[in-house]
């Protein structure tokens, strides 16, 4: 079982429970990414958002899902289908889940964020009301990178809870955990694992201290037969708009850094962040606007980004480097049997303090096709182009599947298939990746879930790829 997962059960078990009767609702959320901001209480979906309630569908070009308020909020070319079968459109929607109801809006807030603060990433989603957050075929920021995992389950805390902070460690596929001490602000657990991807068996200890909801330090010690490393995790919320996030590694050959500062608001969303790998260090100031319509076509906003890198190597010992671009998010194309179809664009020039220039782009489609009440098909397609001191290319095709006849019984499904400009034998991404989850549960709401993601193919890098989830649903 991952090591998150664990962790955030016990934050759970320590912080409070769900009141009782809220009522076990499941809504399903498609996109063409998926973020979880653990630490600001929401999950925001961008692109070809689609959305299955418990009764009825949104879909949109970006959506947020406040899991503190249970509120999902949608913006830019909605549609949202009743349980009569009745569809309205606009440009914002509110729908409260606890509820089951739902208007529109003139305006619907959903922040722009930076997925490099998100928890996970993904593109299938399971929400379970006031209770877990699921996403399948997943990415988790461990260590200041995303690590491929096959289940990604987020046990949503009480509104008022304190926050916790989700594990600085990486996960294992087999994991027991036991709680050492708790307090008030503060709890401790050690934990035995074993995972064939990182080290083998191993032996943790693990430290959470919060003195309330706006922010958390976690501390991780890992020793394996590889040897041992050091983790930490930090968070603060400064006010509403204000965050800052630190991260921290220490393991053999490499010492790894992050520290960013965020803002969000009406203006757009913009950081600073130092990041530190070994020998080598970036400094950014990223800065977006917030979402223009432009009329029926879509949308679209600006994006810079100014940086200082530092190398290792004495021939370019370090440069300057600034960005401009734009982004384009397109209107959703309504399908027959109530199919979406959308498209993303990204388009920015980059120049470097050595006088050279390059042009980056990225081109992505999403569609959702709804075959019954109980069965979608969903999948994409993303092209990328960049041309610095090395050019690179990338194409990824994904398809998937969602079957969900109830409460008793849920399937996820996925195949991905890559092809990378560079992409070599234990180079690169791996040509092919498979990924499932299977969730079964029994009438009392206990039950037990999978979920395998497998790489395979004749190319790619497959070390750390490979993942295994089982969780006991409670």
């Amino acid at each position: 079982m991952r090591l998150r997962m664990l962790a955030l059960f016990l934050v759970a078990a320590l912080t409070g429970k769900p009141a009782l009767g809220a009522p076990d609702l499941h809504v399903i959320i498609t996109a063409q990414q998926i973020a979880l901001y653990s630490d600001r209480g929401l999950l925001v979906a961008d692109g070809g958002v689609n959305v299955r309630l418990p009764q009825g569908r949104i879909s949109a070009t970006r959506l947020v899902y406040d899991f503190r308020a249970n509120v999902l909020r949608a913006e830019g070319d909605v549609s949202a289908t009743d349980a009569n079968g009745v569809t309205t459109t606009g440009v914002g929607y509110v729908y409260d889940v606890a509820k089951l109801s739902g208007a529109m809006v003139p305006h619907a807030d959903v922040p722009q964020l930076s997925t490099n603060e998100a928890l996970a990433t993904a593109q299938q989603a399971d929400v379970q009301s006031a209770k877990t957050i699921t996403l399948t075929n997943a990415a988790v920021q461990t260590g200041g990178t995303f690590i491929p995992t096959a289940t990604y389950t987020f046990a949503i805390p009480p509104p008022n809870a304190k926050d916790f902070g989700s594990s600085p460690v990486p996960s294992a596929a087999l994991e027991y955990a036991f709680l050492l001490a708790n307090g008030q602000d503060a709890y401790t657990f050690a934990r035995t694992r074993y995972d064939h991807y990182n080290g083998g068996p191993g032996l943790g200890l693990e430290e959470h201290f919060a003195r309330s909801d706006r922010g958390y330090v976690a501390i991780g010690e890992t020793d394996d037969i590889d040897g041992g490393r050091f983790d930490v995790n930090a968070y603060e919320r400064v006010n509403k708009s204000l965050t800052q996030t630190f991260s921290a590694s220490s393991l053999i050959g490499e010492r790894i850094g992050r520290y960013t500062l965020a803002q969000s608001g009406r203006e757009g969303y913009s950081s600073l962040t130092f990041a530190q790998f070994d020998g080598s260090r970036s400094d950014d100031l990223f800065a977006t606007g917030n979402l223009r319509r432009i009329g029926s076509i879509g949308s679209f906003r600006f994006q810079g980004d100014l940086g200082h890198d530092v190398h290792p190597d004495p021939q370019m010992a370090q440069d300057v480097r600034a960005n401009a671009g734009i982004h384009v998010d397109t209107a959703t194309v309504h399908l027959d049997r109530r199919g979406t179809l959308s498209a993303s664009a990204d388009v920015g020039e980059t120049v470097y303090g050595y006088g050279r220039g390059a042009i980056a782009s990225d081109l992505s489609f999403w569609s959702t096709l709804p075959v019954t009440s109980k069965f979608q098909l969903d999948g994409g397609a993303s092209f990328a182009h960049a041309a610095p001191l090395f050019a690179s290319t990338s194409r990824t095709y994904t398809v998937g599947e969602i079957y969900n006849p109830g409460p008793f019984f849920a399937l996820t499904s996925s195949l991905q298939y890559t092809n990378d400009f560079g992409q070599a034998f234990n180079s690169g991404r791996p040509q092919f990746s498979a990924a499932f989850d299977v969730a079964v549960r029994r009438r009392n709401g206990t039950g037990i879930e999978v979920g395998a993601i497998l790489p395979f193919g004749r190319v790619g890098n497959f070390h750390n790829a490979a993942g295994l989830n089982l969780r006991l649903l409670r």
